[in-house]
């Protein structure tokens, strides 16, 4: 039976600034067969995603929903790693509410030189304030129970970046990747497409 998965988050799952064929969400809906529907929106925070998150998760009535968000939180200090982190609970209890599994993707690392260069020049973004902010919310993800995938330690190996935030082409292949390889343990199938 085919599973039907919500990715929700911010421009990393919408695949931005590439095309949306290229992205981590397109490229596992290709491997598994599966309705994974995507709804990353660029530029979002987890308060955002939170508010969002009934109509564009919950009304679905999906099996499972990845959730991948916090980057934004810290570059525009719009919340600290507690209330991003409290936000995340806030999803995944909601999810729970309906049935639906939740997995946590942690922040991807970012490239602190590349990103300075990159990406917001001229607005004194603190790229090493970041990466610590975004290493505590994956600490808190880590101990939270539920179940997550640790991209904030995968991605290390992969490190390909456009701009020191979003993935490469490459890049998202390496997460559609690891992925699909957590998806068939999560599911106990050898075959993605194998009944769960």
């Amino acid at each position: 039976m085919k599973k039907k998965i919500v990715c929700i988050g911010n421009s990393i799952v919408n695949g931005f600034p590439l095309r949306r064929s290229q992205c981590f969400v397109s490229l596992l809906r290709e491997a598994t067969g599966w309705e994974i529907i995507n709804k990353g929106n660029n530029g979002e925070t987890t308060a955002q995603i939170l508010a969002r998150f009934e109509r564009d998760v919950i009304s679905h009535h999906p099996d499972c929903v990845l959730i991948l968000t916090g980057t934004n939180d810290s570059i525009y200090q719009d919340a600290t790693p507690e209330e991003a982190f409290q936000n995340l609970i806030h999803m995944a209890n909601a999810a729970a509410l309906h049935g639906i599994r939740s997995v946590f993707l942690t922040p991807l690392p970012v490239d602190e030189a590349m990103a300075t260069e990159r990406w917001m020049q001229g607005y004194g973004i603190n790229y090493a304030r970041v990466t610590e902010e975004l290493d505590a919310l994956s600490d808190m993800i880590r101990g939270s129970g539920t179940r997550y995938l640790d991209l904030n330690q995968l991605y290390r190996e992969c490190g390909q970046y456009l701009d020191g935030i979003h993935p490469t082409a490459a890049g998202h292949r390496f997460i559609a990747e690891r992925l699909l390889e957590f998806l068939q343990k999560l599911y106990g199938a050898g075959d993605p497409q194998a009944d769960a």
